[in-house]
């Protein structure tokens, strides 16, 4: 068997910090911490003596915190039970599969829902995904696949995944264009929650009578981060209002994205010439990115690459691309990794003021090249896209030297597309 667990592997900040937050409680039965009360209390099953419980949380935070991976947990829990002498229940591969997947995989669901919370004024869709990865199939959740409903859905609040021990299911945010790729023209019907009355721990000391919706694991019917999350987060920023002007000048280099490169691009030039078209864009980009810089760096990697166009390629730089062997999926650039575009400054002045565009042929990017005073050049980087209809993307923008940028020039390791250096 693999040695990680192929979904919530991959530690990030929101994750650690909510299972770092959590209480040490002492308990002889997995039933005594109930569904949402895991948000706040760390728990093993029939461990209760502080200091047993201690050395296994570490053990536990060890391996969300670094991704170590499964054998490495069951490494340091065999330690762990050699110095106290611990006789859990269960088989020794069975138990530690479970205290390590389980804590791994809603921790990694909390964290998650923090992101998605923080997303919710951009992205207000959840589309529930069930894993392939999984050998053994759970019928209702193959049937919730692609299931899209709005975040706010009291659906989540049962069906929040994971949904069952070693469930991999997940959940991703939409916007409304992401729904009309999908032909959806507005969120799905949640469908009916049958809560089902349950007795769990009935082999244990502490049974209990619960309700839990059919098709989720007693234990399991909750939103793991809710209680958590909600309590804590700051108020979300909301997208900064955009002109008439600012929504049809986006709205039409979007559809010029279905258009062949260079029809697009000569649209696009005449929709740049308009009075106050480029004033309007550079305004807009700035408040978005002042917005992106309030959401913080672990919401703003999740926001679309093409959520604001900031120009497009012109028709000389499309014909010398055809020239050179490459043929541009479309002419529009948008807004890229939000990650970078949070520090892009005049990106927008950039692209269109470029004294000359240069071709990286190894990286499949555009350079476009803005000369400053002294012998340093402001370089933003794009990348072009690759399938068809698709918006080129805003890749770094970064202060070289302009006799660096000369040298590979010469060398042949960037083609001169149009302008000068």
């Amino acid at each position: 068997m693999a040695d990680r667990v192929a979904y919530g592997s991959l530690p990030f900040k929101e994750q650690i910090a909510f299972f770092r937050a959590k209480k040490n409680v002492l308990t002889e039965a997995w039933t005594d911490v109930w569904e949402a009360e895991h948000d706040h209390a760390f728990m093993v099953a029939g461990a209760n003596r502080i200091d047993l419980l201690v050395d296994l949380r570490a053990a536990v935070d060890k391996a969300i915190a670094e991704g170590t991976g499964l054998e490495a947990f069951r490494h340091d829990f065999d330690q762990i039970v050699a110095k106290y002498g611990w006789a859990y229940n269960g088989g020794r591969n069975w138990r530690t599969r479970v205290i390590y997947e389980t804590n791994l995989r809603t921790s990694y669901a909390a964290g998650r829902y923090a992101q998605l919370q923080a997303l919710k004024a951009v992205r207000p869709y959840w589309r529930y995904r069930h894993s392939d990865a999984v050998q053994h199939p759970r019928p209702m959740h193959l049937a919730w696949n692609g299931l899209v409903l709005a975040a706010d859905d009291g659906w989540w609040n049962t069906h929040y995944p994971p949904n069952g021990w070693g469930c991999q299911c997940t959940v991703e945010a939409l916007n409304a264009r992401d729904l009309a790729r999908l032909g959806k023209t507005g969120p799905d019907t949640a469908p009916p929650v049958d809560m089902q009355e349950v007795v769990v721990g009935q082999r244990g000391p502490h049974p209990r009578t619960v309700q839990t919706p059919a098709g989720v694991d007693p234990g399991f019917g909750y939103a793991p981060g809710k209680s958590a999350f909600e309590r804590s987060m700051p108020p979300v920023p909301v997208p900064p209002p955009r002109a008439p002007l600012v929504r049809l000048t986006q709205d039409t280099v979007r559809k010029a994205a279905q258009l062949p490169a260079l029809s697009g691009a000569e649209l696009l030039a005449q929709l740049l010439q308009r009075p106050g078209v480029a004033q309007v864009l550079d305004a807009t980009f700035d408040a978005w990115r002042q917005w992106l810089i309030g959401l913080g760096l672990a919401a703003a990697t999740q926001v679309p690459h093409d959520d604001l166009v900031l120009g497009a390629l012109d028709a000389d730089t499309v014909q010398a691309l055809v020239a050179a062997g490459i043929t541009p999926a479309s002419a529009p650039i948008g807004s890229g990794d939000a990650a970078l575009a949070r520090n892009a400054g005049d990106v927008p002045r950039v692209l269109r003021k470029a004294d000359a565009v240069l071709l990286d042929r190894a990286g499949g990017q555009l350079l476009y090249v803005l000369s400053g005073a002294g012998s340093n050049a402001s370089v933003a980087r794009v990348q072009l896209a690759q399938a068809p209809g698709a918006i080129n993307a805003y890749a770094g923008r970064e202060i070289v030297p302009t006799a660096g940028l000369q040298a590979r020039l010469a060398s042949g390791e960037l083609v001169l597309l149009r302008g000068a250096l």
